[in-house]
């Protein structure tokens, strides 16, 4: 049986960012996502999108797989 841990897609975004010391400018003109898709999000508590995350990921030079480790 698998367990399922539900993670903060937007949280995980700005650890990531923190890390590779970019501000939200940066990653969203890297990725073409513009800041107001993370923060909407943010704001209604929900998650991001799969093609999101996908164009997030490709921009902090990781993969998808990595983003939820």
């Amino acid at each position: 049986m698998t367990t399922s841990i539900p993670i903060n897609t937007v949280q995980r975004v700005y650890e990531l960012m923190e890390a590779r010391n970019l501000n939200e400018y940066q990653l969203c003109r890297l990725s073409g996502i513009s800041f107001s898709t993370i923060k909407n999000t943010e704001k209604r508590g929900g998650q991001l999108t799969v093609d999101t995350l996908y164009r997030l990921c490709e921009a902090l030079g990781i993969s998808m797989s990595e983003f939820f480790q």
